[in-house]
């Protein structure tokens, strides 16, 4: 009975060492993920930005262009003064000359403002762009470093798993079925017994059983919580 209950502890607790593997096998991917969230937010801000940059630049580009050619313009329309005939065509032209005019200097205080509008992108854009490469980085770095760990700890899983079925297969028929059922309800399926009282639902099982327990060194159920009760040997 005494080497039935030391394998049942031994069996508890490689349980609860491929329980832990588990979950840092979970939670390990975590910084990385957070990562990779981080590093999408970034380069969607410099996408922004970008967009935003190269729409100003290409619209001053267009306008810039626009004010080349109009002197062409406006040249072609005051030699048309010359050969106007009526008064009233004369007026319509000498307004579209002016208009043209106009046109320019509005054209031009646009660009200023486009031209100022990408000088300020253009210096959110160094940093940013600067983060992204640095964040890149330190996503591969912790990538590389995270598989490291992950290959190491399935493996350690892989071992663990191993010694925690023979473990099983060590404890009488009866102890593993119920260890294996309770299994399936709640972790951990089994619990230290200390001082009359579940480890694992802190209810005091009765004091007959206790006694006989550590009189007998058998195994029996919390009467509360059902988990199979071990005792320190």
């Amino acid at each position: 009975m005494k080497d039935h209950m030391s394998r049942l502890a031994q069996t508890v607790q490689l349980s609860l060492e491929v329980q832990n593997i588990k979950e840092d096998l979970e939670e390990i991917p975590a910084k990385v993920r957070q990562l990779e969230v981080d590093l999408a937010e970034l380069e969607a801000q410099y996408g922004q930005k970008r967009a935003g940059l190269d729409k100003a630049e290409g619209e001053a580009k267009k306008l810039k262009s626009e004010i080349e050619d109009e002197p062409g313009h406006l040249k072609q329309k005051e030699e048309r003064l010359h050969s106007i005939k009526t008064n009233k065509e004369y007026q319509a032209v000498l307004k579209e000359i002016s208009t043209g005019k106009t046109g320019v200097k509005d054209r031009e205080a646009t660009v200023a403002k486009l031209s100022a509008e990408a000088e300020t992108l253009k210096a959110d854009l160094a940093p940013l762009e600067q983060r992204v490469q640095e964040l890149r980085a330190l996503l591969e770095q912790e990538r590389g470093a995270i598989q490291g760990q992950m290959d190491e700890l399935k493996a350690k899983l892989t071992a663990l798993e191993g010694q925690l079925n023979e473990q099983l297969s060590s404890l009488p028929e009866d102890i593993r079925h119920k260890y294996l059922r309770i299994q399936g309800k709640r972790q951990p399926p089994a619990a230290k017994l200390v001082d009359g009282t579940c480890q694992e639902c802190f209810m005091s099982v009765p004091p007959q059983l206790n006694i006989e327990i550590r009189k007998t060194q058998e195994i029996h159920s919390c009467p509360n919580c059902h988990r199979l009760l071990y005792i320190d040997l």
